[in-house]
């Protein structure tokens, strides 16, 4: 938690607060250990007695009795503070880092005095709620991962309205929506580095299992999430669209519109994962979205509706989910799922996580259903990669896990 020194202005004898050195966040959020609600922090003893039963006497006259408003109020601020930094317009690279006690929206420069609204251009612009509730739903989308935090679980909460808490979750949307490209970054940097010169056979028939065994597993998949049920199509057939993406399209007599989300998965295994929501399944569509987050030498994984990834990714491996059995008795193929080291099941296996938990939200629009897709990956990201990653990125220009630099050798290590 960050900690701040307490100082009295010159001016009518308001309170500042400076921000020291802030501590990692694996320390501070990051594990489930760190105590958020009050009800756990009154089994341990405090510095300060009265002020803790004066603030449990407090608080139990409010409807948020069995929250740690401050706690989360400093998750918020470290977060405005390590990934929108403000600086000082009159002073030559001095980030703005003083706080008044009495006004915790504004943030001001420790030499000059000029103060600013530190929610300005943030994704937490013009926004009416008390800071601390975006902090509390950072923190419990978190440690809930994978399981989805709905508007509804949100607005019962915190007690405010569905409108107020689908729009805090919209925020949050947008700030992992931010980050989530640092982590698509980080990770392009990091394959390019361990397949700079990584081959494999050109024979497809050969094993690859012992040449794969120290590297990453990359998969690529797609798959329906909703899907338009045959009474919203009034049973008709659909006639312009064919395989996975005609159960997202209405049929053409209703206006052909897309009511269904089509998810494109890119997953390592071990690793971060990345989601899009695609109109189809054809190479103009797909082919930017590989190619923007895996390098050209990467052994990259999919199933048999890839296969014009053959001239680019020279290192591309299918498996054919269709193979029939040579025997008459049965009518699948025993090695349809995996055949000689390759398969997909990195990139389903998420899919089937990610389809487990959105059924929470029962339905999503097509229009904002790539901001549900980018938190859910960033929150997966955040867990295998961590929060410190993106700040480090930003200040040093290298990515830092813990204090070591997080190079290739180390991707084994964190992407078995």
């Amino acid at each position: 938690m960050q900690n701040f020194n307490r100082e009295k202005s010159s001016k009518k004898g308001l309170q500042i607060q400076t921000i020291e050195e802030a501590q990692q966040w694996s320390k501070f959020v990051i594990s489930p250990v760190t105590i958020a609600h009050k009800s756990r922090a009154q089994k341990e003893k405090s510095e300060d007695g009265k002020k803790n039963k004066s603030a449990t006497n407090t608080s139990s006259k409010f409807k948020h009795a069995g929250i740690r408003i401050e706690f989360f109020e400093q998750i918020t601020k470290k977060i405005l503070h390590d990934f929108y930094k403000k600086k000082c317009p009159h002073c030559e690279n001095q980030i703005l880092d003083k706080e008044i006690s009495t006004r915790p929206d504004l943030i001001r420069c420790r030499v000059c005095h000029y103060q600013t609204s530190r929610l300005a251009y943030t994704p937490l612009h013009q926004c009416k709620l008390p800071l601390w509730m975006f902090g509390y739903v950072f923190y419990e989308s978190l440690i809930q991962h994978p399981k989805v935090l709905t508007s509804i679980e949100i607005s019962k909460r915190l007690g405010i309205s569905y409108k107020a808490a689908l729009l805090l979750k919209r925020r949050f949307q947008v700030f992992a929506s931010e980050q989530l490209d640092k982590y698509k970054q980080i990770t392009f940097k990091l394959l390019e580095d361990e397949f700079r010169d990584f081959n494999l056979p050109p024979n497809e028939n050969t094993n690859i299992t012992k040449k794969m065994a120290k590297h990453s597993y990359i998969c690529a998949d797609t798959a329906v999430l909703y899907s338009a049920s045959a009474r919203a199509n009034k049973g008709r057939k659909r006639f312009r669209h064919s395989g996975a993406t005609a159960s997202i399209y209405l049929s053409d007599k209703l206006g052909g519109k897309q009511i269904g989300t089509l998810v494109h998965t890119i997953a390592i295994k071990g690793g971060p994962v990345f989601f899009h929501s695609v109109p189809n399944q054809k190479a103009n569509t797909l082919g930017p979205i590989i190619k923007e987050h895996l390098p050209i030498r990467t052994p990259l994984f999919t199933d048999q509706g890839y296969r014009w990834l053959w001239g680019i990714y020279r290192n591309h491996r299918s498996v054919n989910h269709n193979a029939k059995s040579k025997e008459g008795r049965y009518r699948w193929a025993r090695n349809r799922w995996s055949k000689h080291g390759v398969h997909s099941q990195v990139a389903e296996g998420n899919q089937r996580l990610l389809k487990t938990s959105f059924g929470a939200y029962c339905y999503t629009t097509p229009e904002y259903s790539t901001l549900y897709l980018n938190e859910f990956a960033f929150l997966k990201n955040a867990k295998v990669i961590g929060l410190d990653a993106l700040v480090q990125k930003e200040e040093e220009g290298s990515v830092r896990i813990g204090a070591r630099l997080y190079l290739p050798q180390h991707i084994i290590q964190k992407f078995p």
